[in-house]
């Protein structure tokens, strides 16, 4: 059984967790980057291993959301965390894949049921500052973002009350913004 299968079949925790860390291997050794030489008639392209490594991406991500419905909160976040980590190291410049533009919105699939079962799983399984650690930098990106994911609803609608209470107190000492103004 594949890990990420699409059947009706429950979705094998310790099988996905292994395809996420080859991913992982293999997205920090660049093996999806395929640099070209960018011109004004060019600059659009997007190389086919760019294409393959974001398709790839959101079939894990669906498959660990997968997780979270079933139940497994522990392995669903630590799947979230790696590729999650995986996003940020790309939207941080690291040579995972190539474009003239890069960034989560290049992600097939719903980003923001994406993170809703990230923070759902974190909400079950995280202390509260845990729970903030992970929160803050989404909430963060997201504002980047125009609040597109609704990141900050996400994690008060999943949170406990202690991790409301934290993320709150964190949020407003570090002055980020959770809506747009």
């Amino acid at each position: 059984m594949s890990p990420i299968s699409a059947d009706a079949t429950p979705m094998d925790g310790a099988k996905l967790l292994r395809a996420i860390r080859v991913f992982e291997r293999e997205s920090l050794a660049g093996i999806h980057y395929a640099p070209f030489n960018l011109n004004s008639k060019n600059y659009r392209h997007i190389p086919k291993e760019t294409e393959t490594w974001f398709d790839r991406l959101a079939t894990l991500l669906q498959a660990s959301a997968e997780l979270t419905k079933q139940g497994e909160h522990v392995q669903a976040v630590t799947c979230f965390k790696i590729l999650y980590g995986l996003i940020d190291a790309m939207e941080d410049g690291q040579e995972i894949v190539f474009a003239e533009e890069l960034g989560s919105w290049m992600i097939p699939g719903d980003e923001k049921k994406f993170i809703g079962a990230y923070l759902k799983s974190l909400s079950v399984v995280a202390t509260p500052e845990e729970f903030a650690a992970v929160a803050i930098p989404l909430i963060r990106r997201d504002s980047h973002s125009s609040f597109v994911n609704q990141v900050h609803r996400s994690a008060w609608r999943v949170a406990s009350q202690a991790q409301r209470i934290l993320l709150q107190n964190e949020l407003e000492r570090r002055k980020i913004s959770t809506e747009p103004k």
